[in-house]
């Protein structure tokens, strides 16, 4: 995972358009699969498609909400979540996997074009991760949830076997 320790314009713009990117990646991947797709996994007792699309439109939000409050507020202390248990809950049924996609879609918009408008003030601004100990700045922020996103799109794709398709989809 990416821990940048000095903000670089180029690294960071690259990680916004990987960000942009990824729900239109989802949605080609997961084209014309139903439920039963959903339902597999990349490795034993890990999350099954559905579940990662869902985690990775819970996680996006919490990091967009972070982002938003390291930009109102001054190193605010963020909330964890215990993201095995968010995955498990009614809203992320496999049936659902549109909504989480058009989450998704909506979500990076917003976010990317939060992103884009950061100026190097904005993007050392800061919150403070209780369960790490850490503080994130948001130039660490973009490049951890490019990464983030990619990983999971790699787990879903290596699920349904598409590995293939990953690999055309590398720059």
């Amino acid at each position: 995972m990416p821990d940048p320790t000095a903000f670089n314009a180029a690294r960071a713009l690259a990680a916004i358009e990987r960000i942009a990117s990824q729900p239109e990646k989802f949605r080609t991947l997961l084209k014309g699969l139903g439920a039963e797709a959903f339902s597999r996994t990349y490795r034993e007792g890990g999350w099954d498609v559905g579940q990662i699309v869902h985690h990775v439109a819970d996680s996006h939000l919490h990091s967009y909400l972070r982002c938003k409050y390291a930009l109102c507020e001054t190193n605010p202390v963020i909330h964890p979540y215990e993201e095995n248990d968010w995955v498990l809950t009614p809203d992320c049924d496999p049936e659902a996997v549109d909504e989480a996609l058009a989450l998704l879609d909506a979500l990076h918009r917003k976010w990317t074009r939060l992103f884009r408008g950061l100026d190097e003030a904005g993007w050392s601004r800061s919150f403070h991760h209780p369960g790490s100990g850490k503080d994130y700045r948001l130039y660490q922020q973009v490049e951890i949830y490019a990464w983030h996103g990619d990983r999971h799109l790699a787990q879903a794709a290596m699920a349904l076997g598409r590995d293939a398709w990953l690999a055309a989809e590398e720059p």
